[in-house]
């Protein structure tokens, strides 16, 4: 017999744990290259272990936002073919006609660009990179459109 996670954690908890496993990864992916192999193995299933509890708590924003974290960590990791999979994911979802916070159309474009460049496709990344850049615009936060404007400046397109 299988135990659920909703038979060992309430939804309040969940939520929590879901959190928590976002935040984490983004904690390793600051890391960068002081990250260790095993790091790395955890960032990649702590990604995949927040989405897997997104998934049943959330909605298609916390769906496109969880597959968007995961593309980035494979990225992170130079595992380019499962990045991509993963930003096709997320844009699919977004394409899905997803009402959204105005921020993340540009960061889905700017997940694909990165997927992209991990993938070694340099000429796709950078048409990706430019739509986000068009979709800065509609972004209605200052700090939002800095996050975004931050993470397309990591990228190198040359």
């Amino acid at each position: 017999m299988t135990t659920a996670p909703e038979d060992l954690l309430d939804t309040v908890q969940q939520r929590q744990l879901a959190a928590s496993l976002f935040n984490r990864v983004w904690d390793l992916l600051d890391a960068g290259d002081n990250r260790s192999a095993d790091e790395t193995a955890e960032m990649i299933d702590a990604a995949h272990a927040s989405r897997y509890l997104w998934r049943r708590l959330g909605g298609k924003e916390q769906a496109v936002v969880g597959e968007w974290q995961i593309s980035r960590a494979y990225a992170s990791a130079g595992l380019g073919a499962e990045a991509v999979r993963h930003a096709e994911l997320s844009e699919q979802i977004l394409g899905d006609g997803l009402d959204c916070s105005d921020w993340i159309p540009a960061s889905v474009h700017e997940g694909m660009a990165r997927a992209l460049l991990a993938s070694g496709d340099h000429t796709a990344a950078r048409a990706l990179a430019a739509a986000a850049v068009v979709a800065l615009d509609r972004i209605s936060d200052p700090e939002d459109r800095e996050l975004i404007t931050s993470q397309l400046a990591e990228l190198n397109l040359d």
